[in-house]
């Protein structure tokens, strides 16, 4: 069946190419895998051009290239529609690419999807809302909401953004009530951040699950948090130490059900990046092999190697 690749403009890295002929290139190197349909949009463009092509009956792949953000919503398309996605990585972070072991060079990336692989991974859903990294409450949501009041508009200034932003959350760490239905466990903490992951980070720089298809949702939290210890946190995710933090407790479901008893209004959630009014009640759920992907041999080579890989 056809290929439908979308390449979001405004993604990072696509900015400094020739789209037209990165896009002609592109299709040419995945002919192999048959008819390549390429589709160039601005990010307000998106989501319709993901709805046609998941509503198209002669495409069978959407292959997205954009940051993180156009990854998740491609995925939310693909695991709606029954179609199988495929990561072009032009974005700043590619935290799914990285997970997949695609080389984050285009055109690298593009030739590691010509031999891929198809293969059923997990995705996981927040109150019905698909999501392939994480669904967050707390300090890194409001980094995220208060940096996207900042020009990010180059990859520089993004981190630059976030750097300013992490330094004024820093000096005044959230703190907020939350209580943990696991179905194993449930109990009530107050916290500076609740996270939950679809498939445990590895034990990677920046902190993205390693294997996507253990079939586990990553409970992630800290106790309420002072400005010291947030840094020895954000230092431990960098370096992919989170799960050796003192601070941060971790824990393995298939659902889990988080309650904020003293929600304030207008308080925010993260969930893959975009910013969303945070519920009273968010109930995550993974799907378990639910998402048809193209995996580079590199992911399988991988697992194979080492399948504690995650742990």
């Amino acid at each position: 069946m056809r290929i439908t690749m979308i390449l979001n403009q405004d993604g990072g890295t696509i900015r400094g190419m020739d789209a037209t002929e990165f896009g002609d290139m592109a299709a040419e190197k995945l002919s192999g895998l048959g008819d390549c349909t390429v589709r160039l949009v601005s990010g307000k463009e998106l989501v319709d051009a993901l709805d046609d092509a998941a509503a198209d009956t002669q495409s069978g792949t959407i292959v997205a290239g954009g940051g993180d953000g156009t990854i998740s919503a491609a995925a939310a398309a693909c695991f709606k529609s029954g179609k199988t996605l495929g990561v072009l990585p032009l974005g700043t972070m590619n935290l799914f690419a990285r997970s997949l072991g695609l080389p984050l060079d285009p055109t690298d990336a593009l030739d590691a999807l010509a031999e891929a692989d198809t293969r059923k991974l997990d995705i996981a859903t927040a109150n019905g809302r698909p999501f392939v990294h994480q669904f967050s409450v707390g300090l890194h949501a409001r980094l995220v909401h208060q940096r996207s009041r900042l020009d990010t508009s180059t990859r520089l200034r993004k981190i630059s953004s976030t750097i300013k932003t992490f330094g004024r959350i820093i000096l005044k760490p959230p703190h907020f009530g939350v209580e943990i239905d696991t179905g194993d466990r449930r109990d009530a903490q107050r916290v500076s951040v609740v996270s939950v992951s679809n498939n445990l980070f590895g034990e990677t720089p920046l902190s993205y699950a390693a294997v996507l298809d253990e079939g586990v949702l990553g409970v992630y939290r800290s106790r309420a948090l002072e400005s010291g210890s947030i840094l020895r946190m954000t230092l431990h995710a960098v370096m992919g130490k989170l799960n050796e933090d003192p601070d941060m407790s971790v824990e393995k479901a298939q659902k889990v059900t988080l309650r904020f008893p003293n929600l304030r209004g207008g308080t925010k959630a993260a969930i893959d990046g975009e910013i969303i009014p945070l519920e009273d009640e968010v109930e995550c759920i993974c799907h378990a092999g639910a998402l048809s992907v193209l995996v580079p041999k590199a992911y399988a080579e991988r697992v194979a190697a080492d399948p504690s890989v995650a742990a």
